[in-house]
């Protein structure tokens, strides 16, 4: 039996490929995020500060993602619901 909302029906393929299309991408942002972060840490604030960025810009960009960044791509990676959604069981 499907949801009605708005006017649309929802079945549980649905609902079963949301939740794995977002989570999907929230892993691919992500990772993403980690690799500009690898970036990042790569690159001393005054070569940062030569194109053009002021430190305040840079505290800010590297303070999320050097600080929270990883934070978030662990709890993300060892979630079993998020391991459950991807269908692999597996990070």
């Amino acid at each position: 039996m499907a949801i009605v909302q708005a006017g649309r029906q929802f079945t549980d393929e649905d609902v079963q490929r949301s939740a794995g299309d977002l989570a999907s991408g929230l892993r691919d942002i992500l990772q993403r995020a980690d690799a500009f972060r690898v970036q990042l840490e790569s690159w001393p604030d005054a070569d940062l500060i030569t194109l053009g960025l002021a430190q305040d810009e840079i505290n800010a960009i590297k303070g999320f993602y050097v600080g929270d960044v990883p934070t978030m791509l662990n709890a993300f990676k060892a979630s079993t619901w998020v391991k459950q959604l991807l269908g692999t069981g597996v990070y």
